[in-house]
């Protein structure tokens, strides 16, 4: 955030909540997401509250992973893909309408 009131807390939670995206990680994750206050005005516009750079963080893991094993970062997304039955909130609730598995399965 700049030196004037923004949406910064709010988008940082966004994004810690899009990292995971659509795969499941083992258990073993965790997310530290640090602000900087410039001294500069804000002069950002809010249109996405932080789900597409999460993503983007998301697929740029996946894609180094993939070169460290030498494998298609296709292989590693679909080995990691949730499914329906995997689909479960950090709160251990059941997402009842996920259906990434079946949208990547139609565009495969």
């Amino acid at each position: 955030g700049g030196c004037t009131h923004d949406f910064s807390g709010f988008l940082f939670l966004e994004y810690a909540e899009a990292v995971p995206s659509v795969y499941g990680w083992g258990g073993n994750f965790c997310i530290d997401v640090h602000g900087m206050k410039l001294n500069l005005p804000t002069n950002t516009a809010v249109r996405s509250f932080g789900n597409p750079q999460g993503m983007f963080t998301t697929e740029t893991i996946i894609e180094d992973v993939a070169t460290a094993l030498g494998k298609p970062a296709e292989e590693i997304r679909e080995r990691n893909l949730l499914t329906k039955s995997t689909a479960i909130t950090p709160w251990k609730q059941n997402m009842d309408f996920f259906n990434a598995d079946m949208l990547y399965q139609k565009v495969k």
